[in-house]
């Protein structure tokens, strides 16, 4: 196993954790916040295409937009940190 195979993997389990951790937010806070998570999830996807626009050429892809709508601004963080240190999602 090479090394980038050993970041890839670490990356693809920061993820999964981070798709649990949303998950787990999701449900605990249910419908109440519903329109803060719609509008942070939207916010994400923002963030993402902001990175592109400035420069950063993160792909936009079908995971990286679940990420993003999942995960809001904190998931578009994610994948544009995993980008800068090469991991790419």
């Amino acid at each position: 196993m090479g090394l980038m195979d050993v970041t890839t993997a670490i990356g693809l389990l920061v993820v999964a954790i981070l798709v649990l951790i949303v998950l787990y937010v999701l449900v605990k806070l249910g419908a109440r916040y519903g329109k803060y998570l719609a509008v942070n999830s939207i916010l994400g996807i923002i963030v993402l295409a902001l990175a592109n626009f400035i420069g950063l050429p993160v792909p936009i892809n079908l995971i990286t937009i679940i990420i993003c709508a999942l995960a809001g601004i904190p998931g578009a963080l994610l994948v544009i940190l995993l980008f800068v240190l090469g991991i790419v999602v």
